[in-house]
């Protein structure tokens, strides 16, 4: 499959370069042997996210069918500080759908790219999810995911999604913490994202397994719901999640998931994550926060990555007007730790924050113009 060249790279017949260094000579048995140049193709090729795919709601038996839930909009405003009632499934999964959760996506919010160059399009683009839960009973305040919360008249979609725990926990204990042989040694499956960080050229690749870890997860036994999936899921993205791009990114595994070496996780046959989801299922709440402020009417596109976050945070945003602004963060008890004047600011505008000498723990980042201020909430580990 990988040809010599007379420029010392290889290239893939996807066209990709892969330079040839030591590092790369010493685990070059990775594109020699069939098992361990599958598990890099598939894994490649999900990170890739072409947007061309045609979007599959299930997987993996002719009859599987997703969860759904009655869509709707509830008929009352749901207090911030409130929780949701239980909204009962309109139709059950099938079998091999042992758990249900809920996806839970802010309305009119799109998903946007980590970097902050745009909107995040994979699978067609759509909300950014801000969290999950397991049983649907939600209190607004508790929602956030990276620094995208809630505030007074914000509508939130719920969808259901139904999945199977035990082969989610095997295949991240497998990429975790799974071997593989290399010629005469055995090599842990995480150096295969050494090779993806080489042929996409991001770098931030190879730290797939630092990055799962750093969100809590070391094992299989970590992955305890829909969270923890979404934290995986965004270890292997460039993007925030949506329900449009999870379904797509569980489809091109799906595709390929035959390629994944069983020494990392596979199965040896396509189709082997269960899942299901009816994007078009879904059911909404609108907040109402009593005690709201005045919110900055000028700022869009707010984004705070990474979150959490234990070095460093990065800030950006849009304003449609020249105003002068800063941003500040406040611990638990309201305590101010940290504040930065950004001057007159118009258009697209990013700072960086060093947050590595602040102790773990739950803080709100304040973007104020001296009159009205947005709050978002952030995760320091």
């Amino acid at each position: 499959m990988y040809q010599n060249s007379s420029c010392s790279k290889k290239t893939s017949t996807f066209g990709i370069q892969l330079p040839t260094n030591r590092l790369f000579i010493k685990y070059s048995y990775i594109f020699q042997r069939k098992h361990t140049m599958k598990l890099y193709t598939t894994l490649l090729f999900s990170l890739l996210l072409l947007n061309n795919i045609s979007a599959q709601y299930t997987c993996c038996l002719p009859g599987t069918t997703a969860p759904e839930i009655t869509p709707g909009l509830h008929d009352t405003l749901i207090d911030i500080s409130g929780t949701t009632p239980s909204i009962p499934l309109a139709i059950n999964p099938s079998a091999e759908l042992l758990n249900v959760e809920f996806l839970i996506s802010k309305r009119n919010t799109p998903a946007m790219f980590f970097d902050g160059s745009g909107i995040d399009t994979t699978g067609g683009g759509g909300d950014v999810i801000i969290g999950g839960d397991a049983d649907g009973i939600i209190s607004p305040s508790d929602l956030s995911r990276y620094g995208v919360t809630l505030a007074d008249n914000d509508t939130f979609d719920l969808t259901a999604i139904g999945f199977d725990l035990a082969v989610m926990q095997n295949l991240t204990d497998s990429l975790l913490n799974g071997t593989a042989l290399n010629g005469s040694s055995i090599d842990p499956c995480c150096e295969l994202f050494i090779y993806m960080a080489i042929g996409l050229s991001q770098p931030a690749v190879a730290g797939f397994c630092d990055s799962v870890n750093n969100a809590g997860i070391m094992n299989g036994s970590d992955v305890q719901g829909i969270e923890q999936i979404l934290d995986i899921i965004d270890a292997f993205s460039t993007g925030q999640a949506s329900v449009e791009s999870m379904i797509y990114t569980m489809n091109v595994i799906n595709t390929n998931g035959g390629s994944i070496s069983v020494d990392c996780g596979g199965t040896g046959g396509t189709n082997f994550v269960s899942y299901g989801i009816n994007k078009n299922a879904q059911y909404s709440f609108v907040v109402d926060d009593p005690l709201a402020v005045q919110k900055l009417s000028n700022v869009s596109r707010f984004l705070m990555y990474p979150n959490p976050a234990s070095q460093k945070v990065q800030i950006s945003f849009t304003s449609d007007q020249q105003v002068k602004m800063s941003v500040s963060i406040l611990n638990t008890l309201g305590q101010l730790l940290y504040t930065n004047t950004l001057g007159l600011v118009e258009g697209n505008y990013n700072t960086e924050i060093n947050i590595n000498n602040f102790p773990s723990g739950i803080y709100t980042v304040l973007l104020s113009d001296g009159n009205n201020s947005n709050s978002y909430m952030l995760n320091i580990r």
